[in-house]
């Protein structure tokens, strides 16, 4: 990937193996000071100049690119973070975690960018029959650098200010889009200008889609958050609540109406609520007596049965006496005859 003045695409050394350390390394030959021009460059268009030509095509690198991506994925997340805890009220208490998701979000959707849109840019223009030929590599590093002016943006978004962030949403991507386009352009010259066009503008809308879906994914805070003391137990972020149901104001708008609305609202809550716990203390009425009659039941089934058991045992006894007593009177009239039997003998 040596120098190359012309306006030929830098493609890859020639002679590299794809299994020996100097194919990667060509990739991460480059100077600080080339990454800083590329870094500026790509947020500012310079009229007259050629990004690609003046600073892509002499060398182009994936070392910048990388930790561009690498960097936005990791301050969009942090700074997403801060701006959801500084949206919340410092008057209020509420339960404010980190999402560590977010980080995992911003790097699939900025690599995903990064990556899938220089194929699908190169794919197109391959397919077009493009005269004035680019390489994957040289889109690959285009697009890396063109995400650099994010990276403050991202910073700058924590500010609480609704317009601020939408004025950092339409700037930034127009910018660094500007560039972009600028530097595709002379590949889509060659084709039909409603096919041109056309693509130009597809690549300027994904990139302003990036940037508006990080401003209100990441830095756009909840509508509504639940208090500290409703949320016990709860290991969410800051949660929507339900707004509170208004009262209808009178027909002429005052606030004696208002007043009367709210009074005749609140005396209708307490009226139900006061049926609802009179039907509650009937209903554990109606389960206590309930309750306590099937105790009764249960008390006369025992006295009953006790009631048997000393029958029978009293009985038992009379039998028993009446047996005893026949056994006595047996044995005396026994006696009586043996004794009578001896006399008489």
């Amino acid at each position: 990937m040596g120098d190359n003045e012309s306006g030929e695409p830098a493609g890859l050394k020639s002679g590299a193996s794809f299994w020996t350390f100097d194919f990667y390394q060509q990739f991460f030959d480059v100077e600080s000071k080339q990454v800083g021009d590329r870094i500026l460059w790509s947020m500012v268009p310079k009229p007259g100049v050629s990004y690609l030509q003046s600073y892509i095509r002499p060398n182009p690198d994936l070392y910048g690119p990388f930790w561009i991506c690498t960097t936005l994925a990791f301050t969009t997340a942090i700074t997403g973070n801060l701006a959801n805890y500084l949206a919340a009220s410092p008057a209020e208490t509420y339960i404010w975690r980190y999402e560590f998701r977010k980080v995992t979000l911003a790097a699939s959707a900025i690599f995903a960018y990064a990556w899938l849109i220089p194929i699908a840019v190169w794919g197109l223009l391959v397919w077009r029959g493009s005269r004035a030929k680019i390489s994957l590599l040289e889109l690959l590093c285009i697009y890396g650098y063109s995400l650099a002016i994010f990276i403050p943006v991202s910073i700058l978004w924590m500010v609480p200010q609704d317009w601020f962030k939408w004025c950092l949403a339409i700037v930034a991507p127009v910018l660094s889009g500007s560039v972009l386009v600028r530097t595709v352009w002379p590949s889509l010259s060659h084709d039909t200008k409603k096919v041109a066009i056309s693509i130009a503008v597809f690549i300027l809308v994904l990139h302003a889609t990036l940037a508006l879906g990080f401003m209100l994914y990441f830095f756009t805070a909840p509508s509504a958050k639940v208090p500290l003391s409703n949320t016990a137990g709860n290991s969410s972020n800051l949660l929507p609540v339900s707004p509170k149901p208004e009262v209808e104001a009178g027909p002429g708008g005052s606030l004696v109406e208002d007043k009367k609305n709210v009074s005749k609202a609140e005396s209708k809550d307490a009226s139900d609520s006061k049926k609802k716990q009179n039907v509650d203390v009937d209903k554990g009425k109606s389960e206590i007596n309930k309750d306590k009659k099937e105790e009764r039941d249960v008390i006369d089934v025992k006295q009953k049965l006790k009631e048997e058991r000393g029958v029978d045992k009293q009985k038992k006894h009379i039998d028993m006496g009446n047996k005893q007593k026949d056994y006595t009177q047996t044995s005396v009239s026994v006696k009586g005859s043996v004794n009578a039997t001896k006399a008489t003998a």
